[in-house]
C-alpha cells in the first residue's frame, strides 16, 4: 500500500477531538492554528484544552463520547486517552463520511498526522505513515533546532523577491534553475535575515534570478 501525503484546508470546518490528554492537546493546538472550528469531547480536559475553551478557541463538551458527536464533522481524532468505544466511533465516522484518525490503531485511521515544524507560513512535516511516530517526533526536535524563527521572515523575503522578478519571461526549466541558484546558499540568506538584513537577502535573490528570469 502506498501513502499519499496531503495538506487539508480545515479553515472554518468542524473538527472533533475525542480525548483530553496531551495527545488531544497537541491536535487541538494544530487545529486551532489552522483555523478550524474545534469541538473537544472529554470528561477530563488537559489544562491547555481548558485554556483554549476559556478563550473561546474551542467548544468543550465535558463528557464522554456519545453517538452523533461526529455528525457534521470534516475530520476527527480519537486519541484513546479516555475510555472511548473505538469500534463505535469508527463506525460512526463511516456513517457520516468523516475522516478519522485513531491513535495507535492504524486499521481505524484514514490519515496519519505528521510531526510539524512551523515557522510562520513555513511548515516542515515529517511522517512515517503512522509506523514510527517516535522517530518523527525526534526528527522534528532536530529540525526545530536547525530552522529558527528567521525562516518565517525568510518566506516573506522570498515572496517579495518573487513579486519583483515576475512575470516569468523564460521557459519554466530556466526559471526553476535560476531560483535554485538564488537559494543555493540558504544558510547565508537566513543569516542575513537573522541579522536584520532582509533587504540585502531580497536584493541578492532578485539579482540572481533577474527580471522575468532573464
Amino acid at each position: 500500500m502506498f501513502d499519499l501525503t496531503v495538506s487539508l484546508d480545515v479553515t472554518g470546518r468542524r473538527c472533533v477531538v475525542v480525548g483530553g490528554g496531551p495527545e488531544a492537546d497537541a491536535r487541538v493546538r494544530g487545529l486551532v492554528h489552522a483555523g478550524a472550528e474545534v469541538v473537544v469531547v472529554t470528561p477530563a480536559p488537559s489544562s491547555g484544552i481548558e485554556v483554549a475553551a476559556a478563550e473561546g478557541l474551542v467548544t468543550l463538551q465535558r463528557r464522554g463520547w456519545q453517538p452523533g458527536d461526529l455528525a457534521g464533522a470534516f475530520v476527527a481524532y480519537n486519541t484513546r486517552e479516555d475510555d472511548t468505544p473505538v469500534a463505535a466511533i469508527w463506525a460512526e465516522s463511516r456513517t457520516h463520511h468523516v475522516l478519522l484518525s485513531t491513535l495507535d490503531d492504524k486499521p481505524r485511521c484514514d490519515f496519519a498526522t505528521p510531526a510539524v515544524v512551523r515557522r510562520g507560513d513555513l511548515a516542515i512535516t515529517i511522517g512515517t505513515a503512522g509506523r514510527a511516530p517516535a522517530l518523527a517526533k525526534r526528527l522534528r526536535q532536530q529540525l526545530q533546532e536547525r530552522f529558527g524563527a528567521e525562516y518565517a521572515t525568510l518566506v516573506e523575503v522570498i515572496e517579495d523577491a518573487r513579486r519583483q522578478v515576475l512575470p516569468r519571461e523564460v521557459a519554466f526549466d530556466a526559471w526553476a534553475a535560476k531560483w535554485s541558484q538564488a537559494l543555493e546558499d540558504l544558510d547565508g540568506l537566513a543569516a542575513l535575515v537573522r541579522a536584520g538584513r532582509g533587504d540585502t537577502a531580497r536584493e541578492r535573490i532578485v539579482a540572481t534570478v533577474g527580471k522575468g528570469g532573464r
